[in-house]
């Protein structure tokens, strides 16, 4: 690590810490200033003196900066996404003031001022992000002037190569410049560049090099204590994730089909699990008036049970409110017939959607009350059933009929890694416009980068989408 990387990691821990410390501080003195306190006194001061306050805000802000550090927020890149950056910053902050307000409900020592709660919170979000931002440009212009860049040599002429040095050039704030592209892989040659330039790194760009040249390379990196890096091969690409262990004394690389193991997947759970149980609970008064609702508006059980595939491609039985009419009510509908030949003629003629799925907008055998169910997503709610007893997660890919899953491709096997969830990455893109294909991309995307904070990213969009769209299916 170059010494001003290591400058830029050690300066934002201080500017962190200050920036929350006055963001704190402003929003005492707003909530004590003339016009607020003309509107709304504040009555906790004499509870909660500045110096009292200053205290608590040193401790929460200390908090909040180990979450921070937890996070990866101080390991400074230049290259790093400012969007990954400002939504890392936010979960840090909001943990931290749902801490503080864990502490005010628990032990009703603290002050009750949802105002300066507020205030901070949204002041602590503006000054860490301005303080980083300014810190990433002042970064950039050290690299621009070239200090503190990685001298780097590209191997391989091909697109990668080609493909990088563009980059480099055009964008010296990356903080790369190319010192050496030798035509062939020598150690002369390497060493040559090595005595005249001197080498950060070497980037390996051709996935076709033939192992004894990269034999060399490696060699070479070991022996000048050299970062190397390189462009994978297809089979790399495809395993992206992989865990090295021994067994036996031999190393093995094991292949990660998705970063949903270990604890990851015991935090998935837990708040599955505790999801469930506060919803099922919350929700019980509205899951006694939609099922007066559904025997008062036809014939039948509440709940729709329906063999569905989930992880490992293992059945369960899945949960609904019923929103169709029963096979009973369908076939006297329809002349007697069995219901099964009414839907195979509506699966034959009648879906809307590409792929194996069957969707149809205006279905007759949806009931009154079902299309009022369907449209606010409220025959939903009883997937918690099936997240609470470990079938389902709340957020995941769909899950399909063992008939759709018979005409599923080779490719969407990877959908099987995780359990299927209550919503999903399609879910939230596209819901019921997507074709199959275009869902599975989705969920595949999902499953390979998923993360704690990409679940709660699609929690709070699909709350957003059952308030305000109304076009399911």
């Amino acid at each position: 690590m170059k010494r001003s990387e290591l400058f830029f990691d050690a300066v934002l821990v201080p500017i962190d810490f200050v920036a929350l410390v006055a963001a704190g501080v402003v929003a005492y003195h707003l909530r004590t200033s003339g016009v607020v306190q003309s509107i709304r006194p504040a009555v906790f001061v004499l509870d909660l003196p500045l110096l009292e306050y200053l205290q608590l805000v040193t401790i929460v802000s200390a908090a909040i900066v180990v979450i921070f550090a937890l996070q990866g927020l101080y390991a400074m890149q230049a290259t790093r996404k400012l969007l990954d950056e400002l939504t890392r910053i936010f979960a840090g902050i909001s943990m931290g003031v749902m801490g503080v307000i864990a502490y005010i409900f628990l032990s009703a020592e603290l002050f009750q001022s949802r105002f300066i709660l507020l205030a901070a919170y949204v002041l602590g979000l503006l000054f860490v992000s301005a303080g980083r931002y300014l810190v990433r440009k002042l970064q950039q212009v050290v690299l621009q002037r070239g200090h503190g860049v990685y001298r780097v040599v590209l191997i391989g002429n091909g697109r990668f190569g080609q493909q990088l040095a563009d980059v480099f050039s055009g964008r010296p704030e990356l903080g790369y410049r190319v010192v050496g592209t030798p035509a062939m892989v020598r150690w002369d040659a390497l060493e040559s560049i090595w005595q005249r330039q001197r080498i950060d790194e070497v980037i390996q760009t051709d996935p076709t090099l033939p192992e004894e040249d990269n034999l060399v390379l490696l060699d070479f990196c070991d022996k000048y204590k050299i970062g190397y890096k390189y462009v994978p091969d297809l089979f790399e690409t495809y395993a992206a994730r992989v865990r090295f262990r021994h067994i036996g004394g031999v190393p093995l690389m094991e292949l990660m089909r998705t970063p949903l193991e270990g604890w990851g997947r015991v935090a998935k759970r837990a708040m599955d699990l505790s999801a469930s149980v506060f919803g099922l609970t919350a929700l019980a008064p509205l899951f006694f008036v939609v099922a007066a609702l559904i025997k008062l508006n036809s014939p039948g059980p509440v709940f729709y049970r329906q063999i569905r595939v989930g992880r490992h491609r293992q059945p369960f039985e899945f949960y609904k409110f019923r929103s169709m009419r029963t096979e009973h009510s369908v076939g006297e509908r329809y002349g007697g017939q069995a219901a099964q030949l009414f839907e195979d003629k509506l699966r034959a003629g009648l879906n809307e959607r590409l792929g194996p799925l069957f969707k149809m907008k205006h279905d007759p055998r949806v009931t009154g009350v079902g299309r009022i169910l369907r449209r606010t997503r409220i025959d939903e709610l009883p997937q918690l059933i099936n997240v609470l007893r470990g079938e389902m997660s709340l957020v995941g890919p769909r899950p399909h009929l063992p008939k759709e899953v018979e005409r599923y491709d080779k490719h969407h096997s990877k959908l099987f890694t995780i359990k299927p969830g209550m919503s999903g990455m399609a879910q939230v893109q596209g819901s019921a416009g997507l074709s199959f294909e275009q869902e599975a991309r989705l969920d595949i995307g999902y499953i390979e980068d998923w993360s704690l904070w990409l679940d709660v990213v699609l929690l709070l969009k699909t709350l957003k989408i059952l308030f305000t769209d109304r076009n399911a299916v």
